[in-house]
């Protein structure tokens, strides 16, 4: 924790010159790693819930990284600092923006569940309710959280959104079982099943056009539809270098 604190001070005194180049290296390699991560990690939630404006924000992000990703290889580890950096900034306003979305989403379906749940709860209704309203708070806290940290500490920041992403997702799947529990022909012990079981049931019971199909891969982080936006400008990415050699 230490240490990691004094990357973040260290970042906005960063000073280039004989005795702190290999320190800048290190701190752009770490800084490289973590946004590999959190750029990775909303891609599913970008296809799930983005409008057309989040999505081109989000091809924005992936275009700086790749162009950090150039520079950190070059050597150039000045302007490859301040591309993380500014990587980082756009993460923070692009995650608040789905980060509340799904909060929404996910509390609205928990609330309608528990409408259509009345007077004929299952025995694992409440307490999958119980276990989704509490995740849904937990993330909203993170969320909160985030937004209150002071300006700069884009790491910290990030890494709230990030537990507080992971969360909504663990509360996702219970909005899933929900649905199979009472509109669905599923057991009691749903929660054991594997992905592509609940898939099957999903398609059986609702169809494939069903939103709940879109929910269950974004719970696992797995692009639906149209494919994953990172994998495509990663392959682009590859093949322009490829042609480039």
């Amino acid at each position: 924790m230490r240490t990691f604190l004094f990357y973040l001070l260290g970042g906005l005194c960063f000073v280039w010159g004989n005795q702190t180049h290999s320190n800048g290296n290190l701190q752009v390699a770490f800084g490289a790693e973590e946004n590999y991560l959190l750029v990775r990690s909303i891609d599913s939630s970008i296809i799930h819930l983005g409008n057309t404006e989040e999505k081109l924000e989000y091809r924005d992000i992936i275009d700086e990284y790749l162009r950090f990703k150039s520079l950190h290889i070059q050597g150039k580890y000045g302007d490859a600092y301040l591309a993380v950096r500014s990587t980082q900034y756009k993460l923070i306003q692009l995650y608040d923006k789905i980060l509340t979305k799904n909060i929404t989403l996910v509390r609205s379906e928990l609330e309608t569940l528990g409408r259509k749940a009345r007077d004929k709860e299952k025995t694992q209704t409440k307490a999958f309710l119980r276990l989704a309203l509490r995740d849904v708070s937990e993330a909203e806290q993170k969320l909160v959280m985030a937004r209150n940290m002071r300006p700069y500490l884009y790491l910290l920041k990030l890494r709230e959104m990030l537990f507080s992403l992971k969360i909504l997702k663990h509360a996702g799947k219970f909005v899933i079982f929900l649905n199979l529990l009472h509109d669905g022909q599923y057991m009691d012990s749903i929660e054991f099943y594997d992905f592509d079981s609940i898939e099957s049931e999903l398609i059986r019971g609702f169809g494939k056009g069903t939103k709940l199909l879109a929910m269950h891969y974004d719970n696992v982080f797995l692009p639906y539809g149209d494919g994953s936006i990172y994998e495509d400008k990663m392959t682009n990415f590859k093949v322009q270098n490829i042609k480039q050699d």
